[in-house]
């Protein structure tokens, strides 16, 4: 099997451990007593862990390929140990924690957290690799991330249908902590191809480079120097707000917005993340044909826009919300593939990884800027009915989208370092 096949596999592969602690652990949580501020902190903690540590990590995976897949071995081994040890934990004190397991569960949560992001760093970097081998990149980050949604769609379809809402039992665990530990289960039998495979050595160019101490100060002031680099990540970072919010508050919008129940809001799922492997799949066919890159994902990121106006606005009937979703999942399609793409044309080509590392940082930021927007605007419109109070939380997104989006399209004026040293030498 070829690398980048490899390499598709595992980024279906890891959506079945991901999507299992984004749904049910959650619940697990809720269930024994914890409330929301405990992911909010624990979420808050994985991402300043990720801050400190990992640019200078992405600089010495940096160094060669071989490193690079060292540190996802030791990140996706990390991510199966914390899942097994959140299922079996969840499962032998069912709804009786005390606040020492709740500690240690938050704590699992976030060696998770800070492993699946590290591993996302490590592999996207791979992306360079196989555009020097006469991969079109843009076509190969369309179709990992469609087969990485297809995982989340086929996770959330067979653990829903077969082990969630069944008395389905393996090892005296059943319910949401068999979900943690088959999620797990899944992700590693699937990667493990990809983690075996033999990798290129250390890459000349890059290694007088990483000789050179790493100093967090000075990623900081690359990162603030390249204006086209900070108002990218800065612009992307605000529409990954809008979405990375809005998937938090999903299930509550559904319910009261449009009247789904679980059930409900599952298929909605399911049919969302189908037409968001749908898109990617025919965005990846044709993607080498894209030459205006700038403007295709400005396309995108308009019609992304406009699937938050539709879902703000639309009639609270069931159909409408189902229309809404798949509507959601195309515009998905269209701009985040492209988006991650894009990027890594941006940064140095020797420094995929470490560059990344700042990618991760800024997306995971929405995680805790957004849920606080939401939050302040929902009290705000106390004085009026809960339908409405959603409702203009969505249109505020959609407000953060485009501001997002503003700030894209200003790095598109700007020349990157790359670009000026080319300049200087011709």
């Amino acid at each position: 099997m070829s690398k980048v096949k490899l390499w598709y596999l595992y980024d279906f592969a890891n959506s079945f451990a991901s999507s299992v602690v984004i749904f049910y652990f959650p619940l697990l949580l809720l269930r024994g007593g914890a409330s929301d501020t405990w992911i909010g902190l624990a979420t808050a903690i994985s991402t300043v862990i990720l801050l400190i540590f990992y640019p200078g990590l992405g600089r010495r995976a940096d160094e060669s390929q071989k490193r690079r897949m060292k540190y996802m071995i030791f990140s996706s081994v990390s991510m199966l140990l914390a899942l097994y040890a959140m299922g079996i934990i969840t499962n032998v004190y069912a709804e009786h924690y005390t606040f020492f397991l709740l500690f240690l569960l938050c704590l699992l949560y976030i060696v998770f957290q800070v492993s699946f992001q590290g591993s996302y760093v490590f592999y996207t970097a791979f992306m360079q690799n196989f555009r020097d081998t006469g991969h079109n990149k843009d076509r190969v980050s369309s179709l990992g991330m469609g087969l990485g949604q297809l995982g989340n769609a086929v996770s959330i379809g067979i653990m829903g249908a077969f082990v969630v809402n069944s008395s389905l039992m393996l090892f005296g665990v059943n319910g949401n902590s068999l979900a943690l530990i088959l999620g797990a289960t899944i992700f590693i039998v699937l990667a493990i191809p990809f983690l075996i495979q033999k990798v290129g050595d250390a890459d000349v160019s890059r290694v007088k480079e990483a000789e050179k101490r790493f100093t967090f100060g000075e990623f900081i002031k690359k990162v603030f120097k390249n204006k086209k680099l900070f108002f990218y990540l800065l612009g992307y970072m605000f529409v990954a707000d809008s979405i990375a919010t809005l998937q938090i508050y999903m299930t509550l919008y559904l319910k009261n917005v449009f009247g789904f129940t679980e059930r409900m809001s599952s298929l909605g799922g399911v049919i969302s993340l189908s037409m968001l492997f749908v898109t990617c799949m025919l965005v990846g066919g044709w993607a080498h044909k894209i030459i205006g890159k700038n403007r295709m994902l400005t396309l995108g990121g308009t019609v992304y826009i406009c699937a938050f106006i539709l879902f703000g606005l639309a009639p609270n009937v069931p159909l409408y919300g189902y229309l809404s979703l798949s509507f959601a999942g195309i515009a998905y399609g269209l701009f985040f593939p492209l988006a991650r793409s894009l990027y890594s044309d941006i940064v140095p080509k020797e420094s995929q990884a470490e560059y990344f590392s700042s990618f991760v940082i800024f997306e995971r930021a929405a995680t805790v800027i957004g849920p606080v927007v939401w939050v302040t605007v929902f009290e705000l419109l106390g004085a009026y009915p809960v339908e409405y109070r959603y409702r203009a939380n969505v249109m505020a997104l959609a407000l953060t989208a485009m501001l997002g989006l503003y700030f894209i399209k200003k790095s598109f004026t700007m020349k990157n370092q790359t670009e000026i040293l080319h300049i200087l030498k011709t």
